[in-house]
């Protein structure tokens, strides 16, 4: 699944929807398959002390394939690379400009900080949070096999929410919206700064909704 970035700027901050490769979901839940299964693992690779999710297990997955962790790293720096490229083109980036003046940005200036699944089911849900660094992502890995009939059940309500990721920031007031809610597909991919609030909707499908988040910093090396 390969998609050219859209970018929504719904109240101000930027956030950009593209999508990850094929072979980029299949790593990442190969090896969370075998971390999730495992109650050893499991407990090893914890990573739920450092979130707020209500859910079922957050956890970091140790991919030690070379060409696997390059193809990762490739794909979530590129993305970061692509929002701050269009950030700089649309005169917001300032802290790029602080630190880099007029330089044009590449991968050497995106340094991954952390990455980690989330394992969610019927009921489970992230509460309004934000998180650290400059870039934040999630990146969408696996949903329920029902999620298509809740979704369009849902639709019919005048507030459908299911399952699905919502922004907000300032204040909903005339003639603007303080919220953008995206529906979750597998490979989707959505990189927004890493202090603007998002909370995750609860779902009533049996099976599991999956997705990886990320947090990045830029900064120019010495």
């Amino acid at each position: 699944m390969m998609m050219t970035p859209k970018f929504h700027r719904p109240f101000s901050p930027t956030i950009m929807e593209s999508a990850v490769p094929d072979k980029f979901v299949e790593i990442v839940n190969n090896t969370a398959d075998k971390v999730l299964g495992s109650e050893a693992a499991s407990v090893e690779w914890d990573w739920s002390h450092k979130l707020v999710g209500k859910v079922h297990k957050e956890v970091q997955i140790p991919v030690r394939n070379k060409e696997h962790r390059e193809l990762l790293f490739t794909t979530m720096k590129g993305a970061c690379v692509d929002y701050l490229k269009e950030s700089i083109k649309n005169n917001t980036a300032y802290g790029w400009k602080k630190i880099a003046g007029d330089a044009v940005p590449t991968m050497d200036n995106i340094h991954m900080a952390h990455s980690w699944v989330v394992s969610q089911y019927a009921g489970e849900y992230n509460p309004w949070h934000h998180h650290s660094g400059d870039f934040s992502a999630v990146i969408y890995l696996k949903l329920p096999s029902k999620m298509n009939e809740e979704w369009e059940e849902d639709w019919k309500d005048h507030y459908p929410a299911s399952g699905l990721i919502e922004f907000m920031f300032g204040e909903n007031q005339g003639f603007r919206s303080d919220n953008l809610k995206f529906k979750p597909e597998v490979g989707k991919l959505l990189v927004f700064p890493s202090w603007l609030k998002h909370f995750v909707y609860p779902f009533k499908s049996e099976g599991e909704r999956r997705c990886m988040s990320f947090n990045a910093h830029m900064f120019v090396p010495e």
